[in-house]
């Protein structure tokens, strides 16, 4: 699938414009405020040589006396192929698809800002600080953090990473702007996290860097786990059985 360069200048655009929307604030909410937190993440597979995309939601019911963690998946034909920085073009439309249904069983909440998105990606910490975290907060106005675990843009001191359990993201080496921060998963958890030492947290819309990582910090220490990795795990197990 090849698309063509003027689309693709088109699209950045699109991202810059979008990017003017974004809305970084500091969020006083700790994660057990939320009544619901949902993990997002997507997986690809081949059906009679079609390419289609399964995305995940799992998420996690703040009841007070107990958590109940259910899952919610839609599976379609995918149209615009794999290019770096321009994911969420790919992956959205699917995502935006499973948001809505969501909507359906919980609007009042999510119209009351009272579900928090943790998203398999990217959000600021973008070329035009627009990941597919960001780019879902901004199109749907709502609470999104990217995790990521590999750096699509930035800079960071790898040496404070091997000693800290966690250091700065700036978009240069000369810090001239937050980005989130990098995560060593072992001195935090004592195990990797969706098989990787090093996550990449940053806000994606509705909430700033520190607000981020504030909250991501809660839901290992208040659930003991890590949400985008149960929809990653569930993808799994879904795509084992349909192999």
């Amino acid at each position: 699938m090849i698309i063509d360069k003027r689309v693709i200048e088109n699209l950045k655009k699109e991202q810059l414009r979008l990017a003017n929307k974004l809305n970084l604030v500091k969020i006083d909410k700790n994660i057990r405020d939320f009544k619901l937190i949902v993990g997002i993440d997507l997986t690809f597979i081949k059906e009679e040589a079609r390419e289609k995309g399964i995305v995940c939601f799992s998420i996690l019911k703040n009841n007070i006396n107990n958590i109940k963690i259910e899952y919610k998946i839609l599976k379609e034909e995918i149209k615009f192929p794999y290019i770096p920085g321009l994911l969420a073009f790919r992956e959205y439309p699917l995502i935006e698809k499973l948001f809505y249904i969501l909507n359906e069983e919980y609007k009042t909440e999510l119209e009351n800002k009272e579900v928090l998105f943790f998203i398999d990606g990217h959000g600021i910490s973008h070329p035009r600080s627009l990941g597919i975290a960001s780019h879902f907060g901004v199109k749907l106005n709502q609470i999104s953090i990217g995790i990521a675990k590999r750096k699509l843009f930035g800079y960071y001191n790898e040496n404070n990473l091997k000693r800290l359990k966690i250091t700065e993201l700036y978009n240069n080496e000369k810090k001239e702007k937050h980005l989130g921060y990098v995560i060593n998963t072992e001195l935090i958890t004592n195990r990797k996290i969706l098989g990787s030492k090093v996550l990449f947290i940053s806000p994606g819309n509705n909430i700033d860097c520190e607000s981020s990582l504030k909250l991501f910090i809660q839901m290992i220490k208040n659930y003991n786990l890590v949400i985008t990795e149960l929809a990653h795990n569930y993808l799994v197990k879904i795509k084992n059985e349909q192999i």
